[in-house]
């Protein structure tokens, strides 16, 4: 009855936020991408709905390809534009922090995190060919994962990180490749016919969205998702726009990438915007829609972590906010019959730890130690009708974002 109870309050909660506009920014992250609209290219961020944009990177240097780490805390980018002056630097979510990482006079882009955030591997064109390196998150000990003849490049890591997803052209096409994180047991999972490129994960690791028409002669792209391992190709997008994405939402729903109209009558396609999709029904909103700029390169933050704490034959208390940015709710009540229930939803996969303190800061219970798929979870922690202890702390913690709150016995 208590796990009942729990259940139905946050199912109330998320209908609730299920009302509200689908880009709704206290819902998801932000979203980082690249800009051209302050006369250069320059890394910007902004919400969720395409509102409050800021720049992050003033300079005179061209500024691209950014990414989320997986804990939404940093963002490694190219600074110098596609060619051998392009080197990854790393900042903080807020711009503050610039630190370079690469310094070998090749083209370094498509950067990407692991999950933990301890590796990032990326495409350079180091050794006189476009492949797939990693490296310490710090910039130490480089280590090349593709050595094929032909180029390699958009690395994507999975959310477990075992696997690294990648564009091939060593079939003849781009096509959609996958490998062990180590570069071992490397194996194609679309056909040449696709022309597939740039994979994304999705949070839960089950789904890889991809774009096709990304060749020469091909006249626009569409979105399609498939299975991690190949399989079930669905299309998302079927218009004679250009639409490329590969960075989903915490929740697994939306995709946001970049977006150029067709224009019939110039049979071209016009300036480059930030849109996000559907994924189920391929409906599109446009984020940027300036005349002025170019937009594109964007990438979604990973989100929240959110808490929600219940207790058995006592009333819930509705959540509050914990700090701007991470936007995680942590919610606390007294509790009579010797049992509190912590339930939490994961926006991505990770490694899960859930503890419980006295109030010296020992640790009396770990109630989970273990990896964990996307999405709500619970657990149970029985301190028992008998307890002299009145007030006992808890943490959430998960790929190095954690949360912490309070439970209180009532006497």
């Amino acid at each position: 009855m208590v796990r009942a109870l729990s259940r139905s309050w946050l199912a109330l909660v998320l209908l609730s936020c299920s009302a509200l506009p689908a880009l709704a920014a206290s819902l998801q992250g932000p979203i980082v991408f690249a800009c051209d609209r302050s006369g250069r290219w320059d890394i910007w961020v902004m919400d969720a709905d395409g509102s409050s944009p800021v720049n992050l990177t003033s300079d005179w240097v061209a500024d691209d390809y950014p990414e989320f780490s997986r804990d939404g805390k940093k963002i490694v980018w190219t600074k110098g534009g596609r060619g051998p002056d392009g080197e990854l630097w790393v900042m903080n979510a807020d711009g503050s922090g610039k630190k370079q990482l690469t310094s070998d006079g090749y083209s370094d882009i498509d950067a990407c995190w692991s999950p933990d955030g301890s590796q990032i591997a990326w495409r350079s064109q180091r050794k006189g060919n476009r492949d797939i390196y990693v490296m310490a998150s710090d910039g130490a000990n480089v280590r090349r994962l593709t050595a094929d003849p032909a180029a390699d490049f958009a690395p994507d890591w999975s959310p477990d990180g075992k696997h690294i997803a990648f564009t091939s052209q060593r079939s003849g096409d781009n096509a959609i490749w996958v490998m062990n994180a180590d570069g071992s047991d490397q194996r194609q999972l679309t056909p040449n016919r696709m022309h597939a490129a740039l994979p994304g994960w999705s949070p839960d690791g089950t789904r890889i969205v991809f774009a096709d028409g990304t060749c020469d002669t091909c006249a626009e792209s569409d979105l399609f998702w498939m299975n991690a391992d190949g399989t079930h190709v669905t299309q998302i997008t079927d218009t004679p726009d250009n639409e490329m994405a590969r960075s989903w939402s915490t929740d697994g729903k939306s995709v946001v990438g970049d977006f150029a109209r067709f224009v019939p009558a110039d049979k071209r396609f016009a300036k480059g915007d930030v849109a996000v999709w559907d994924v189920a029904a391929g409906a599109m909103t446009n984020l940027t829609n300036t005349n002025e700029s170019e937009d594109g390169r964007a990438h979604w933050s990973p989100g929240a972590l959110s808490i929600v704490l219940s207790w058995g034959g006592s009333k819930q208390v509705s959540g509050d906010t914990v700090g701007p940015q991470s936007r995680d709710t942590v919610s606390s009540s007294r509790a009579g019959d010797g049992v509190a229930t912590i339930e939490y939803t994961l926006p991505k996969s990770g490694h899960v730890r859930v503890r419980v303190f006295d109030t010296a800061g020992h640790e009396i219970a770990r109630l989970v130690d273990e990896w964990q798929p996307a999405g709500s979870h619970f657990t149970m922690f029985p301190f028992g009708a008998s307890t002299k202890e009145q007030v006992f702390l808890y943490r959430v913690e998960c790929d190095g974002r954690s949360r912490s709150g309070r439970i209180e016995v009532a006497p």
